[in-house]
């Protein structure tokens, strides 16, 4: 992808440069189109620093309800990163939240982003971190897979498989 975008951005630098009667208009595009291009490439490598392992839900007999995913987020990056958003397949919606143990009971607090240690772990589970799938639509039997595409600040987006267990 940052190759094809540098060879994008060169030939529209050619093209500009052909058809430019002033000088700074033909240098502003490819300075530009460097920017982007390694812009691109930082983020590629961000994401190799980053890694989920164990993304699993609960296998359920019927569409229209909640479910919680719960995964392992591995950072081996110097500094720290967000979870910001979640899409699968199976689901009309997701939340990212947390368990608030304030006064009472335990409560499910919706969060707008789940923070990611640097050079750390941080286990998603059901009485902590979570990201609740939101309007299953189907039915999940054990032993199938589904892909998830989980968003990043930093990171950007990282495509995973989630297990359906019993």
């Amino acid at each position: 992808m940052p190759f094809e975008r540098g060879l994008h951005c060169a030939v529209a630098c050619r093209n500009i440069k052909c058809n430019s009667v002033k000088y700074g208009s033909w240098i502003a595009l490819p300075l530009f189109c460097l920017i982007s291009t390694f812009g691109v490439m930082r983020n590629a490598v961000a994401n190799e620093s980053l890694a989920i392992v164990d993304a699993r839900v609960a296998a359920v007999d019927k569409a229209g309800g909640d479910l919680p995913l719960t995964m392992t987020i591995k950072n081996e990056a110097d500094s720290a990163d967000a979870l910001l958003r979640v899409r699968c397949p199976v689901a009309n919606f997701s939340e990212r939240h947390t368990v608030d143990r304030g006064e009472g009971a335990p409560a499910m607090r919706s969060i707008s982003n789940i923070p990611v240690p640097a050079k750390g772990t941080l286990e998603l589970k059901r009485d902590g971190y979570h990201v609740m799938l939101l309007q299953l639509r189907q039915a999940l039997t054990p032993g199938e897979t589904f892909k998830c595409a989980v968003v990043f600040q930093k990171a950007g987006t990282i495509e995973t498989e989630v297990q359906v267990q019993k």
